[in-house]
């Protein structure tokens, strides 16, 4: 995962990304997959992550892809194998698993469009999607919606981004639209946008906010969001309704953008915020923290991380806890799972009075 702080190199690094990749459309009567034969010679029947590769015979000739850990995810859901027997097959009955995948494959015939990346040693499968899927690639959102940040009136600056193999996550702050949640305790508004390529997410752009105590993030209105569905794919559509379309979905990306940069919509999350600060404190911290553990669920690890962020921190207020679990964001080694709490953050302040007293007096 690579992540940035300055625009130059995110665009540097969304292009080259880019140039590495392409898309190939084909039936699954034309696929087949040559799993790895090769298991470690001191336990054969331990699990391993052994290389399966597909390979689509094309009118040009034979591709050959190693397909990723996702990509292999999307098929396994896509033929109805469940992922643990199809891992077990992979891993230490290869032979089994070329027989049930082929058969899926060649009985239940489909168009499908595989996403695939050159590499210096090899092509990379990165998804195995629906001929239906609509590419949104992230050099779009490069070229076609981060610029529009300059025409919003707002001064801003660029707080992070980043690009997984799945994700891509874009953040920014606008150091002129700052409040205080109380005395000493401000925050910023800000902007996030979120795309995959491969299906691992909703294309959407959501507003954040960040305190600028901490500098904990909290994802917490959602501004537009759009699933990668689109027109079936293939020679009946034609280039220029393919344009056409793609032309007023941007369009209309682009004013949701513009429109999330609202003073009206930072005092309303502001407001919610400041209520978080009022009403019931935790009585029992331990007690507590297990409890919103079970309600959003944290893993063990991350439910002793907020505990002892709300040890630390001393505020045993709505918003002392939903600090608690924006700061132990920034400890998951995962940068979509740091998102995904920054959006629990936000779900406990919307809790209701009922539902956050059932947390703050946990016994």
């Amino acid at each position: 995962m690579a992540v940035h702080t300055e625009m130059e190199g995110l665009i540097e690094s969304i292009k080259r990304l880019h140039e590495s990749q392409y898309d190939l459309i084909a039936d699954t009567r034309s696929m087949s997959v040559v799993p790895a034969e090769e298991r470690p010679a001191d336990d054969h029947e331990a699990m391993w992550t052994p290389v399966t590769t597909l390979t689509i015979d094309q009118p040009t000739g034979l591709t050959s892809l190693d397909l990723s850990d996702h990509a292999l995810g999307q098929m396994a859901t896509d033929l109805e194998i469940p992922k643990r027997y199809f891992d077990r097959m992979r891993s230490i009955a290869p032979g089994l698993f070329q027989t049930n995948v082929h058969h899926w494959l060649y009985e239940t015939p489909k168009r499908k469009l595989v996403r695939a990346r050159k590499t210096d040693t090899t092509d990379v499968g990165r998804a195995w999607l629906s001929d239906r899927y609509r590419r949104l690639d992230n050099i779009e959102v490069a070229y076609k919606l981060l610029p529009e940040l300059n025409n919003v009136g707002e001064a801003w600056e660029i707080h992070n981004a980043s690009i997984s193999d799945t994700k891509f996550h874009f953040r920014a702050t606008f150091p002129a639209m700052e409040k205080a949640i109380k005395v000493g305790d401000p925050v910023r508004w800000g902007l996030q946008i979120t795309n995959s390529e491969v299906g691992g997410a909703q294309f959407s752009i959501d507003n954040f906010v960040m305190r600028l105590a901490c500098i904990n993030g909290m994802v917490v209105t959602k501004v537009m969001s759009a699933r990668h569905v689109g027109k079936r794919l293939g020679d009946n559509l034609s280039d220029e309704a393919i344009r056409a379309d793609d032309k007023a979905f941007w369009l209309a990306a682009r004013d949701e953008l513009r429109a999330s940069i609202s003073e009206e919509r930072f005092e309303e999350v502001v407001a919610t915020l400041r209520g978080a600060t009022e009403g019931s404190h935790i009585v029992a911290p331990i007690k507590a923290t297990e409890t919103l553990a079970k309600t959003f669920d944290l893993t063990d690890g991350e439910k002793d991380a907020v505990l002892l962020n709300l040890a630390s921190g001393g505020d045993m207020s709505k918003w002392g806890a939903l600090n608690a679990v924006t700061a132990a964001a920034k400890s998951s080694e995962s940068f979509d799972r740091r998102v995904e709490m920054e959006e629990i953050g936000w779900k406990v302040a919307e809790l209701s009075t009922r539902e956050w007293d059932r947390i703050a007096v946990a016994a």
